[in-house]
């Protein structure tokens, strides 16, 4: 039995034990012909003071902590490149989006340079048109117009994250943007006025935290804290005792008496004019459909016009343009291609800044029907390098089989 800390435990909210129930589903169902390397390997889940945890092999800490101190060298961004298509390309073809890739959410060696894709509590094989998916740095323009979603959207997003990767910096900045220009984005513009049931929703997350040291399910004992989501709290774990897995219906059951708990609760009139605003404008308030329409533009500066059918088929398209298709502010949106932008930002050579162009140009496609595919972006020859063959030709079996 290993004594390191050779495992990650999430600890899911008592609240959220559909989600975790729903993370494990995810994982089990796009494995069925075997595990994935480049995706973060769920050894169990199990039952602890009414949470639902799940324990994976310990593997590196975010590639987002990477990217804090430096971007990543060229084979090694490449290389990470490639392991997420492959982990995108096993999902996509189960039929799930991952939903939110991003720095934060792949896993990094830094003496290896092997990554993992983790966190599939947010897969998804039945997405919504209008829902909103993800984190904002990251979204694919099809979800802030409301357009119908694919599996195309984590490849925009990994289009975002391979910039970042190789830059050091986000892709898309759309808050930057908006404190210049707006009044309620400044310092010291006065705090929106939160629903008092967020307050008392985050008095019980901070209640239900538990502490390091702490022994989970009788199985693993709490080390540090790895990071802490909307959904629980991931801890870096030893392995103290091992017992049977928790059995499946078990778990099943907890979820579904969680879940009916839950659905007695009453909805605020706050929350419900939140929800009704959402669904008619496509943003949280006004401030986020601010960020929203600084997004787009951004969109439109790096990659052109978007598709007029595109906007004709946007469920939000009146929070941003016109009946004619022109956006509805007068917005004056200076081009800056891709190309330039990377130039500007990386010390790659010019082929070099050429090949990696072209391969995001691949992922950042406005139109979501011309985007390619992970399976397509595989074989895109800025991958068929020294050093990223092996893992290449790994993945091409992996798909045959």
């Amino acid at each position: 039995m290993k004594s390191g800390l050779d495992f990650a435990v999430k600890v899911l909210r008592r609240r959220y034990a559909m989600a975790a129930l729903h993370e494990i589903h995810v994982h089990h169902v796009t494995r069925p012909d075997g595990p994935c390397p480049e995706i973060a390997t769920l050894t169990e889940g199990f039952l602890h003071d009414g949470h639902i945890c799940l324990a994976f092999e310990r593997h590196g800490r975010s590639l987002s902590k990477a990217l804090r101190r430096a971007p990543l060298s060229l084979p090694r961004a490449r290389r990470v490149t490639l392991q997420m298509l492959t982990a995108l390309e096993r999902l996509h073809r189960h039929g799930y989006a991952h939903t939110d890739v991003k720095p934060e959410n792949i896993l990094f060696d830094v003496r290896s340079g092997v990554a993992r894709l983790a966190d599939l509590g947010n897969g998804s094989n039945r997405l919504s048109q209008g829902s909103a998916p993800g984190t904002r740095e990251y979204l694919a323009p099809e979800i802030l117009l409301g357009a119908p979603l694919t599996v195309g959207i984590d490849i925009w997003s990994l289009g975002c994250t391979v910039f970042e990767m190789l830059s050091g910096r986000t892709l898309f900045a759309p808050r930057a943007a908006a404190e210049r220009k707006y009044t309620e984005f400044a310092a010291s513009a006065p705090e929106i006025e939160l629903d008092p049931s967020v307050a008392e929703d985050e008095a019980v997350e901070s209640a239900e935290q538990l502490s390091a040291g702490a022994v989970v399910g009788g199985r693993f004992q709490l080390a540090r804290k790895l990071g802490q989501g909307r959904y629980g709290t991931v801890w870096s774990a030893r392995r103290v005792a091992q017992l049977p897995p928790t059995p499946w219906p078990v778990i099943w059951e907890h979820a579904r008496a969680r879940a009916a708990d839950e659905a007695h609760a009453v909805e605020t009139e706050r929350q419900r004019s939140d929800r009704e605003w959402r669904r008619a404008k496509g943003a949280d308030d006004v401030i986020d459909l601010a960020l929203n329409f600084e997004h787009v533009c951004a969109m439109i500066a790096l990659c052109g016009p978007l598709p007029p059918a595109m906007i004709e088929s946007a469920r939000f398209r009146a929070s941003y343009f016109d009946p004619s298709g022109a956006l509805r502010f007068d917005t004056k949106i200076r081009r800056a291609p891709l190309l330039g932008r990377l130039r500007r930002a990386t010390n790659l050579g010019e082929g070099e800044l050429s090949a990696a162009s072209e391969f995001l140009s691949a992922c950042l496609v406005l139109d979501p029907k011309e985007r390619a595919s992970a399976g397509a972006l595989i074989e895109h020859p800025w991958l068929a390098v020294r050093g990223a063959r092996g893992t290449r030709a790994a993945g091409a079996r992996r798909r045959r089989s």
